[in-house]
């Protein structure tokens, strides 16, 4: 039997919130090309319901605004648990596309989708420096993928040819890489920045152009799009039960304690909670 309602006005004004939403969705759906039909009901039922929702916005914005923003948390809510769902399934996978950087025998991962043009991801990186040259228990792994156009495929390509070569010349590259990011935009400037590194700058034009490093960028595309990774930097973190938790973004000093969290295998969520 279904409970009554205290304060009818604000069980109206609930309702019609809902109805204002749902019937947007609806709307929009219809609109954008699905082959539901719109919500049913006479020409002047509907002006009536649009006329009343109308009046409960304006008299009570926050209510509308309170159920957007709850709609939208759980909408991202649900896209985090799946990604993360979905990662874990693929772990395996996703770190042996990976270029590893830190200790090979760390006791905790972090996996990250990078563009090496992207601004954020250069924080990112210079974040990841800071936290190797302090923490042994730690390795990064990075998968380049080109989002912002023709640098980011020529650069991702250079990135995942270096990782070829030597492994602590090629570490270096990369240190020097996130101390640079954001000024190394353009394929001389990171080849000049391989040669200071001590890289084979022939051997890395010839890998750069290999079939091989062709086929791991639309291999590491092809991860990022099964995922739905929605941007870049997208970091996860690694328990070592092999479930993959998505770090937010945030400073050095939070992710030190986002690193010690996952490290005492403990849920990321109630880190974060605790900073609040």
């Amino acid at each position: 039997m279904a409970s009554k309602c205290s304060n009818k006005q604000s069980c109206l004004s609930g309702f019609l919130v809902g109805a204002a939403v749902v019937g947007a969705v609806g709307y929009g759906a219809y609109h954008l090309g699905c082959k539901n039909k719109p919500l049913g009901g006479s020409g002047g039922q509907q002006q009536e319901i649009q006329d009343i929702v109308i009046k409960v916005i304006k008299e009570k914005p926050d209510l509308i605004m309170t159920a957007l923003n709850d709609g939208m948390q759980a909408q991202q809510d649900k896209l985090r648990i799946d990604m993360e769902k979905d990662a874990s399934a693929m772990k395996d996978k996703l770190l042996q596309s990976s270029i590893v950087i830190g200790n090979p025998k760390a006791d905790v991962r972090l996996l990250a989708f990078i563009d090496p043009m992207c601004p954020h991801c250069g924080e990112f990186l210079r974040i990841s420096n800071a936290l190797l040259l302090k923490r042994q228990d730690l390795a990064i792994h990075l998968i380049p993928i080109a989002m912002l156009g023709a640098n980011s495929v020529a650069l991702s390509k250079m990135m995942l040819a270096a990782s070829g070569q030597n492994v602590d010349k090629m570490k270096t590259f990369f240190l020097k890489f996130g101390e640079k990011a954001g000024e190394i935009d353009q394929r001389p400037k990171l080849l000049k920045l391989a040669k200071e590194s001590g890289l084979d700058v022939d051997q890395l034009e010839k890998a750069e152009t290999a079939p091989e490093t062709e086929k791991q960028l639309e291999s590491n595309t092809k991860l990022a799009e099964t995922l739905k990774i929605p941007g870049v930097p997208t970091v996860f973190g690694i328990y070592a039960s092999g479930k993959m938790s998505i770090i937010p973004p945030t400073d050095l000093e939070n992710f030190n304690t986002l690193i010690d969290t996952i490290k005492a295998d403990k849920p990321i969520e109630a880190s974060l909670a605790s900073k609040e």
